[in-house]
């Protein structure tokens, strides 16, 4: 038996393979809608009719480089260089941005779990510190 689908149906279901591969699954759908209380499946639908083919297919992309950026942020705020370095300016923001890219650079591409790279960033700190 064969079954036909309209240019709709077919489009449809093109959508719902990039939203039901794993990487979607794993990073986005299943951890958001668990957060906002509310079926994956809801949430796909609500993905399906707010975004088109080619948003879904380059979210995954835009979605890895969110993450590096809340993670630089992150760092920037467990470092205290909102006080450090943006109040009281102890450390130059290009040194705390030096610091932080790096230590996310390290974190995603080296591997470096997170409480090793506020550790290296603190001794970091106290290295630029003393020196002024």
């Amino acid at each position: 038996m064969v079954i036909y689908m309209n240019s709709e149906e077919k489009y449809e279901m093109m959508k719902l393979r990039v939203l039901h591969s794993f990487k979607w699954e794993k990073d986005i759908t299943i951890p958001l809608s668990e957060e906002f209380g509310i079926s994956k499946e809801e949430f796909d639908d609500i993905l399906m009719n707010h975004f088109d083919m080619s948003d879904l297919e380059n979210m995954h992309a835009t979605f890895e480089v969110a993450n590096k950026e809340k993670v630089k942020r992150q760092l920037h705020l467990d470092l205290r260089l909102y006080w450090l370095s943006d109040v009281i300016r102890l450390v130059s923001a290009e040194d705390a941005d030096r610091i932080c890219h790096q230590l996310t650079k390290d974190i995603f591409k080296n591997g470096k779990s997170y409480e090793e790279a506020l550790e290296d960033g603190r001794a970091q700190i106290v290295e630029l510190i003393r020196e002024k």
